[in-house]
Parts: C-alpha cells; structure tokens; sequence
C-alpha cells in the first residue's frame, strides 16, 4: 500500500512539473519602428535589442525605408523590460542567401558599402539607444540617429 501511495504522489509531482512547463514564457510586447539618420532612411543595416539581465539579444534587419520588426520563431516580439540598441552596417544572412565562400561565385557575394552610420551607434556602451518594452502594446520605436 505504501508503494502505491508513493507512486501517486510521484505522479502527481510530475504532473504538475508538466503543467508548469507549459506556460506561455515572459508576458512579451511587439518591437516595431523606423530607423533614419537625419531625415534619410538607414538601409542595409541591422537593428539589436539587448537585456543582459533577461539574457536577451535579438535583431532584425532594417528595410529599404528604414523600418523594421524584432520577431522570436513565434512572431511575438520581446520579453518586457529595458533594452539597449545597436545600429550596425550590414545585415544578417537572410534564408535564400547563399553562405558566401572565397573564390565561390563572387557575383552572389553581398557588396561592401562604406556605412554612412557612425561606429558610436555600434556598441551597446556609445550607441545611447534605449527602449522599455512593456508586455502587450507599445508604440513604434523609432531612432533618429545623428552624425
């Protein structure tokens, strides 16, 4: 009897360790905006949310008119909290890219521009770019970043 006592408690434990494991995560909010320097749009660029306390880091890659959307695997933005924002030349390897090697089709290769973009903007320490993302709705987050 003892056994079968100890067995029900053990499933229930598991039990409830499953459930708990099903929530949703940190009660998130969208990430949305535009990008400019000066009044021109930043393009060919990408964007970085960061929180080291929540051990985040997540990016988008800024449009042809300087917007842009931070998305997880689910769509749903970024946990609540207070990020720092990096604006850094170049963009991420998109999926139909293909991975560019040396001497392996140089016409595929994605082109070096000089950056318009000031290196301050580069680094979560001299960007001085902040968003506090609140869980449900937020507005744009747009950064006008200067010479």
């Amino acid at each position: 009897m003892k056994s079968l006592c100890n067995r029900s408690f053990s499933a229930a434990i598991l039990l409830g360790v499953m459930l708990s494991g099903c929530k949703e995560g940190p009660a998130r909010g969208p990430v949305r905006g535009h990008v400019t320097l000066g009044d021109q749009p930043v393009r060919g660029a990408t964007i970085a949310f960061e929180n080291l306390t929540l051990g985040v880091t997540l990016t988008a890659v800024l449009n042809d008119d300087g917007t842009y959307e931070v998305k997880t695997y689910k769509g749903d933005g970024l946990p609540a909290g207070e990020y720092t924002v990096t604006v850094t030349p170049g963009r991420m390897l998109q999926s139909a890219d293909e991975i560019p090697l040396a001497g392996k089709n140089p016409e595929k290769a994605i082109p070096k521009n000089p950056s318009p973009i000031p290196v301050r903007y580069s680094s979560p320490s001299t960007s001085g770019l902040t968003a506090d993302v609140k869980a449900g709705s937020n507005p744009p987050f747009d950064f006008r970043l200067e010479r």
